[in-house]
């Protein structure tokens, strides 16, 4: 038995359909793919126009309006046209066990797109100003990350060791401490956590701070140990749900941030970067068929 999607829903249009999807027959797909790939188009079509498209029948459309809760195809195009115009926020589906390849692509892609936009949100650019003064004038940056944010923490490194600016990076506490023992005032860590609590980079960071060492963090939690800690924190958005974890989703909007820092960084040393980047390709080049 078909479920019918409440009219009085709050839920944008592009969210009822990710709802709803799986519960669509066939040919009621076929025009739902349609609309979550050319959203904008549609709210200039006819009720035929659409129809030739997906390569269905208008009766189809006005089925696939009903079950979404849709007095009809002009009610769902005005709220169409709303969900295109507004900000993207709360387009979270959780993926189940029954969605298709087709359905999974498209939740992943529109949970990352709404991170990123609630990351960007969050962090405004004087922010991003303090913080690549920091680094622009630093001795040294040192990238930590323990498990899997190190991996961002790599990311990093090999970005800002471009620019020119000496750089290191671990994810062994160990050997974190042993970079921190020879630290300076003029040297920044540059930690990432999801969870900001990680233990061993937090005991790390408490001893940087011993030696006047700067601490730029990004996390998942403002109010976190090592957000808390820090000189500056960056805050990467992202949720948790099922088969999915929030440090999953705020991947990309860590990468984001490093990605704003590094190119800021960059613009102001763009003589050394351009230098340093040349001198790179050339290696580089002599290791390619």
């Amino acid at each position: 038995m078909r479920l019918k999607m409440s009219a009085g829903n709050d839920k944008s249009c592009i969210n009822r359909i990710l709802s709803f999807y799986n519960e669509l027959n066939k040919a009621e797909k076929k025009a739902a793919k349609y609309i979550l790939d050319h959203p904008r188009d549609i709210v200039h079509f006819s009720i035929k126009e659409l129809a030739e498209s997906c390569q269905v029948s208008e009766a189809t459309i006005f089925r696939l309006c009903n079950s979404l809760g849709y007095k009809g195809y002009q009610d769902l195009k005005i709220n169409l046209a709303g969900s295109i115009i507004k900000p993207i926020e709360n387009l979270h589906e959780s993926i189940n066990e029954n969605d298709d390849s087709y359905m999974i692509m498209n939740k992943i892609y529109r949970a990352n797109v709404a991170s990123m936009e609630k990351t960007l949100k969050l962090n405004p650019a004087e922010l991003l100003d303090e913080a690549a003064e920091l680094l622009l004038n630093a001795s040294k940056i040192m990238f930590f990350g323990m498990g899997g944010s190190y991996y961002l923490a790599e990311d990093a490194y090999h970005k800002f060791f471009r620019t020119g600016i000496p750089v290191e990076t671990s994810s062994d506490s160990h050997w974190q401490a042993m970079y921190l023992s020879d630290a300076k005032e003029q040297d920044v860590l540059f930690a990432f956590s999801n969870s900001g609590s990680n233990k061993e980079l937090l005991d790390n960071i408490k001893l940087a701070k011993e030696y006047g060492v700067k601490i730029i963090s990004i996390t998942n939690n403002k109010k976190s140990p090592i957000a808390s800690y820090s000189d500056i924190s960056f805050i990467s958005y992202g949720e948790e749900y099922m088969f999915r974890s929030e440090a999953m989703e705020s991947r990309l909007s860590t990468l984001m941030i490093t990605d704003w820092l590094y190119m800021s960084v960059a613009l102001k040393r763009k003589n050394e970067y351009l230098e340093n980047i040349n001198e790179i390709r050339k290696v580089i080049a002599t290791k390619r068929l």
